[in-house]
This record gives structure tokens, C-alpha cells and sequence, in this order.
């Protein structure tokens, strides 16, 4: 159960005045910490901004947010977090999916006034993430 979402450093830039057609998302988890019943992932949340076609896009700038995100869990989750995170640098996909999820929500709503402030549209992801292993 995720307990605590810490933000600790925002970043907005803005190349362009050009028009935005189109937003990227990227959510890199950074670290992983496993203390007690505690899971501690450090996350970089950024939202890229583009103008012209899909083909040919040019950078209008870009919106980074990046903290962490506290979860208490028992112990067999904890194991394999601990696990996936040392042999795989990832999070195993149910709660990978949980925090995707949550940081796509938080973040978009937090970086909404810093986004607007600068003159771009709030980073809010449309749709929920579902993930799972490749085959």
C-alpha cells in the first residue's frame, strides 16, 4: 500500500513558442530501497512537448519531476521487489503498474500549474497503464 509520494525537485523549459501537437511520457524508476516493511522507489517523471507531424517532431521543451514514493508491503512482495530490482533493474509488473498509475496521476496534477505557468498544457497521461511481460 502506497503511504507517501514525495516530490523534490520540478523542472519546466520551454525551446519554443511553437505549438504543441503532441506530448511524450516517460517514468524512469531510479532506485529501489527495501528497509523494514518499506519500499522506497526514486522516480523521474518527464513530459515531453513536440510541435509538427509524428514523423518529423521538433522539441518545444519539456516538464521533469522527480521524487519518491513510499509503500509498505509484506514480506513475499518486499522479497520480490528487492529481487526484480537487483537482477533486473524494474519493478515486477503489479506494482510497477500500481506506481505507474499513481505517478501519472500526482505528477500531472502537481506539474499542471508549473506547465501552465510556462505556457504548455497539463501532463495528463488520458488513459491508465497496463503492463505485462514481453513474450
Amino acid at each position: 500500500m502506497i503511504t507517501d509520494i514525495s516530490i523534490n525537485n520540478v523542472e519546466a523549459k520551454r525551446q519554443s513558442k511553437d505549438t504543441i501537437t503532441n506530448m511524450k511520457f516517460n517514468i524512469n524508476f531510479d532506485n529501489v530501497k527495501v528497509t523494514g516493511d518499506m519500499v522506497e522507489v526514486a522516480y523521474t517523471f518527464v513530459t515531453n512537448y513536440e510541435s509538427g507531424s509524428p514523423s518529423a517532431p521538433k522539441s518545444v521543451g519539456d516538464l521533469k519531476i522527480v521524487g519518491s514514493i513510499s509503500s509498505k508491503e509484506d514480506k513475499r512482495q518486499l522479497e520480490n521487489i528487492e529481487k526484480t530490482w537487483k537482477e533486473k533493474k524494474t519493478l515486477p509488473l503489479d506494482f510497477a503498474e500500481n506506481v505507474i498509475n499513481l505517478l501519472n496521476f500526482e505528477c500531472g496534477a502537481r506539474g499542471t500549474l508549473v506547465a501552465y505557468s510556462i505556457g504548455f498544457v497539463a501532463p495528463l497521461p488520458l488513459s491508465r497503464a497496463r503492463l505485462q511481460e514481453k513474450e
